[in-house]
């Protein structure tokens, strides 16, 4: 039987019931009878798949990386080859050298810059040391308990000398500790 105009007088077409069909944890299923008509629709659950036999670096995983080379910020959900990231710990020591395959996609926020410690200090001490080899000695030597006239030298001598006191008076270092690492998501 074939209809013809503008169907107003039609009050029933399929075999579905009045509903909304599918969401963000659904699917609709529809279901369509040897004549070609929808006879039914329903929902069906929406369930993903976690494949827990996944290898490291498969699509799906996830992994802590950082740039391997420059110094690029990289914010949350900006994508990345592969090839420019190396696995690495949290604290941004690098693991490996080799590249994971793929492409990935960051899952947190990657300034690309090293994190430096710096420090400065001041101190002092005590200690002593031996001079040894020739040491010149130009003007007057006085020996303690001898009058200035007493002993008077001039040319080579050698012995050993005491250092009294050694004053530090800043020292600053700069200490690279970690390059900056983050989670990433391989997708494809």
């Amino acid at each position: 039987m074939a209809l013809f105009g503008d169907g107003v007088n039609i009050t029933k077409t399929t075999s579905a019931t009045a509903g909304t069909y599918g969401s963000a944890t659904t699917s609709a299923t529809i279901t369509v009878d040897a004549n070609q008509r929808i006879s039914g629709i329903t929902n069906t659950t929406i369930t993903a798949a976690v494949n827990a036999n996944a290898a490291a670096g498969d699509v799906g995983t996830y992994g802590f990386m950082q740039q391997a080379t420059g110094n690029t910020t990289y914010n949350p959900g900006d994508t990345l080859a592969g090839s420019s990231l190396r696995y690495s710990d949290a604290t941004g020591r690098l693991y490996t050298t080799t590249s994971p395959s793929g492409n990935w996609r960051c899952m947190g926020y990657d300034s690309g810059a090293a994190l430096v410690n710096t420090g400065t200090g001041t101190g002092t001490g005590t200690g002593s040391g031996t001079i040894s080899g020739t040491t010149s000695v130009s003007g007057t030597v006085t020996v303690p308990g001898k009058s200035a006239t007493a002993f008077t030298a001039t040319g080579t001598t050698s012995g050993t000398a005491t250092i009294n006191t050694v004053t530090v008076n800043s020292v600053t270092v700069n200490t690279t500790v970690a390059y900056s690492s983050t989670l990433w998501l391989r997708y494809s």
